[in-house]
C-alpha cells in the first residue's frame, strides 16, 4: 500500500470522525450540557465503527471490481481465478490495511471536539470551533496533496463543518 492509497482512508476517517461527531453532539454542546468521558469514547468509538465498517465495504467491492475488470480485458473465463490467488489476497489485506487507518482516524477525528468538550464542560462553542478549524486544516492538507485550490478546500470544509452543525443542532441527536 502506498502512500497515497494511505491517504484516503485517513482523510475519510479523520473527516467522517469530525462530521459525525458534530452531528451527533451540536446540540449538546451549543446547549452547555457537559459530555462526559465515558460518553465521549462511546461516541468516538461509534464513529469510528461506522466509518471504518461503511470503509471496508466500499473499498473492498471497488478493488473486486477492478479485478472484475481485469479478468474480462485478460478474456478469462472468470474472475475467480484472480480472487482466489494473491491478488485476492492483496485486495483483502489492503482493505483491512485501509479500514484499520480509518477507523483511527476516525476514532482521532471524532475525539477532537469531545476532548475540548470534556476538558472545558462550560464552553460548547470551543469544541465546535476547534472541529471546524480541524476540517480546515484537513481541507489545506487536502488542497496540497492533490495540488488543488487550498482556499476552495479550507472554505468547503468550513462550510460543511458549519452546515453539519447546525443540522445537528436541530436534529438534537444526543
Amino acid at each position: 500500500m502506498n502512500n497515497q492509497n494511505l491517504l484516503f482512508p485517513f482523510t475519510l476517517g479523520l473527516s467522517d470522525g469530525i462530521i459525525t461527531t458534530l452531528m451527533l453532539i451540536s446540540r449538546s454542546l451549543l446547549a452547555g450540557e457537559s459530555i462526559g468521558a465515558g460518553l465521549a469514547l462511546r461516541v468516538a468509538f461509534g464513529a469510528a465503527f461506522v466509518g471504518a465498517f461503511s470503509f471496508f465495504i466500499a473499498e473492498y467491492s471497488r478493488l473486486r471490481e477492478e479485478i472484475s475488470r481485469t479478468s474480462r480485458q485478460l478474456n478469462l473465463r472468470s474472475p475467480s481465478y484472480l480472487i482466489k490467488g494473491k491478488i485476492g489476497r492483496d485486495i483483502m489485506m489492503e482493505s483491512v490495511i485501509g479500514t484499520s487507518i480509518s477507523a483511527v482516524s476516525g476514532f482521532t477525528g471524532s475525539m477532537i471536539p469531545l476532548a475540548f468538550s470534556v476538558l472545558l464542560p462550560q464552553d460548547g462553542l470551543l469544541s465546535i470551533i476547534v472541529a471546524i478549524i480541524a476540517l480546515s486544516a484537513l481541507g489545506a492538507g487536502i488542497g496540497r496533496s492533490v495540488k488543488g485550490n487550498y482556499v476552495f478546500w479550507v472554505l468547503t470544509m468550513v462550510i460543511l463543518g458549519l452546515m453539519v452543525s447546525i443540522i445537528g443542532f436541530y436534529l438534537n441527536l444526543v
